[in-house]
């Protein structure tokens, strides 16, 4: 595709497409249950570690789309050309983890959300199939554009659902706005903030960024002002969802003083909503969970096909055009990738995860976001590029430095934390 080195004034509208689909891809039940558990735990004084971890996937997203501009290469592609091989077979072997533990939490995470607005009619794990069966047929029949469709009225659900129930209960706008601008630290809760700070605003799916990028045919340095608004877009709208689950949860449990654990934080919180906003304030925030993990089921089962179908092509040495069209979602590599993705966890809604994957996942994939900005450093930095788009700043430089340093403190954490769940420390 050709260049657009001046896009329309008003095609950063039109282009915020992909970034809420990246944001509706990261927002996951993860995200909710961190924010619903801590929300009851500390009331609203940690709404600042939700906003400082959407700007820093904000930093993190905003150099995958700047490496690609400048060069016409996806982050994985940069990976293959400039690192080691050594990198991509790790990624490989991430990535094949990362998709069993991943689908299959989100598939449980649908069924629940689907038995919470059903009143238990659907059961959870038959919930969780048809969520898988329903976003692999979505994605194989219904292109991007019908996809990017979806997407877009899953945002408009979750967000109006969940922003609406943190209007409607919140109790004190002070409080909560002190809780934004001033970082405060509650005892004992140190390891707590990191993981919160960590976890909001997904992980690999940042990747996928590069291919939604290429959909929309966003190319060269003239959409470098839009790709910037379009990735602040997203994670403005990642914040103030986690920010409004916090609020909930403030009013929900904190202040009545009710202490809650994770396996109770989706149906306790629409409960007690139930309580406090009667039936609406129930329907509601189990419209909008549901919403938010189906997005998000939706997000992974249309973007990571074309991560292995790009590792495909690159692994088996395609070029050009030939390597641009197995990346295609009608490709046979995108396809069967779609394939087992849906498949793989339809076993683990009946039987739940295994041990070992939930264990070996989380110590990997809790090396993905430093492995990340570590890359970023050296490809936008070191690497040539050919475009007028400029370098990382040595303020970007300074904030990757200090995410990768975060994040691995966070990864080790939840290593150590994995390892002694499976009593092996």
């Amino acid at each position: 595709m050709s260049d657009m080195k001046a896009p329309p004034a008003t095609s950063v509208w039109k282009l915020a497409g992909p970034g809420l689909v990246v944001a509706a891809a990261g927002i996951g039940s993860g995200d909710v249950v961190s924010a619903t558990v801590g929300g009851a735990k500390y009331g609203v004084v940690l709404l600042w570690a939700i906003a400082l971890g959407a700007f820093f996937k904000f930093v993190l997203s905003e150099g995958i789309a700047r490496f690609q501009l400048a060069t016409g290469q996806t982050v994985v592609e940069g990976w293959s050309a400039y690192l080691p091989r050594w990198v991509q077979y790790y990624f490989v072997f991430y990535l094949v983890l990362w998709t069993v533990a991943v689908s299959a939490a989100l598939t449980n995470a649908t069924g629940l959300g689907l038995a919470n607005l059903t009143g238990g009619a659907i059961p959870q794990s038959w919930g969780a199939v048809l969520h898988s069966l329903v976003g692999g047929v979505l994605v194989w029949f219904g292109g991007y554009a019908r996809f990017e469709q979806v997407m877009k009225l899953l945002v408009g659900v979750m967000g109006f659902s969940i922003l609406v129930c943190a209007v409607l209960t919140l109790s004190d706008p002070a409080a909560a706005l002190q809780g934004l601008v001033m970082p405060t630290i509650p005892d004992n809760s140190g390891t707590y903030v990191l993981s919160l700070i960590g976890g909001i605003g997904g992980s690999v799916t940042m990747l996928s960024y590069n291919y939604w990028m290429r959909e929309e045919g966003m190319h060269g340095a003239g959409f470098l002002s839009y790709v910037r608004a379009d990735v602040g877009i997203a994670y403005l709208f990642t914040a103030m969802f986690g920010l409004s689950i916090m609020l909930i949860a403030n009013r929900a449990f904190f202040l009545p003083g009710v202490t809650i654990t994770d396996a109770q934080a989706v149906p306790k919180m629409a409960e007690t909503l139930g309580t406090i906003l009667g039936s609406f304030g129930r329907m509601a925030y189990s419209a909008g969970f549901w919403a938010a993990v189906f997005a998000s089921l939706l997000g992974v089962w249309q973007s990571v096909p074309y991560l292995y179908a790009d590792l495909y092509s690159i692994l088996t040495g395609a070029t050009g055009d030939a390597r641009e069209a197995l990346t295609q979602v009608t490709s046979v590599p995108y396809r069967r990738a779609l394939i087992f993705i849906t498949l793989v966890p339809l076993p683990l809604a009946f039987t739940g995860s295994p041990l070992v994957v939930i264990v070996t996942y989380t110590i990997v994939g809790s090396l993905f976001v430093p492995f990340l900005a570590a890359t970023l450093l050296y490809l936008n930095n070191r690497v040539a590029w050919t475009a007028a788009v400029p370098k990382n700043h040595w303020m970007t430089n300074l904030l990757l430095v200090g995410i990768l340093a975060l994040f691995l403190a966070v990864g080790s954490q939840e290593a150590m934390g994995a390892l002694r769940r499976a009593g092996l420390l």
